[in-house]
């Protein structure tokens, strides 16, 4: 791992601040996020916050001294198979929407990215775990992406709370 430190250093920094960030905007329009009409801006929500703090975990536990590669898999591994239980119900969720064919397009294809993300992270993870290799490379490659899908999804929900207020 100590060619990584650098980079989950920086990922986990970047991570942690977006996620401070997004629960302050949060915060201060709780009602335009979690109010009663607003299933949507909650999905994005909690997707975005799942997302940041999967790569802050990886990055934190990345991070760990002396962790051997085997532990660090087994570790992230049961994390993310957890935690991606809850991406596989929220992607079920959005399917099963009844939304114009528009909207609904643009959900899928925003819970693609997290998906894509928490697959190459479990199959990375489960790599390590069996000593078949350390995958670091797959491993920074789906914190990158969950990183640029929570991005894009803290701006939608950015754009949706703006509206909300303007409107």
């Amino acid at each position: 791992m100590q060619p990584w430190t650098q980079f989950y250093a920086a990922i986990g920094t970047a991570s942690a601040g977006l996620l401070g960030l997004l629960f302050v905007a949060v915060s201060i329009n709780v009602s335009a996020a979690f109010g009663p009409d607003e299933a949507v801006s909650r999905r994005l929500t909690e997707q975005a916050f799942q997302n940041y703090l999967a790569v802050m975990m990886v990055a934190f536990l990345a991070l760990f001294s002396g962790i051997e590669t085997r532990t660090f898999g087994m570790v992230t591994l049961i994390a993310t198979a957890v935690w991606s239980i809850w991406v596989v119900i929220r992607f079920c969720q959005t399917l099963t929407q009844r939304l114009e064919w528009r909207s609904w397009f643009y959900s899928v294809r925003r819970h693609v990215s997290s998906l894509i993300g928490f697959t190459i992270l479990i199959v990375s993870a489960f790599r390590m775990a069996l000593n078949r290799g350390t995958s670091y490379n797959w491993l920074a490659a789906s914190t990158l992406v969950l990183l640029f899908s929570a991005t894009t999804v803290s701006w939608e929900l950015l754009r949706r709370i703006a509206n909300r207020r303007s409107g």
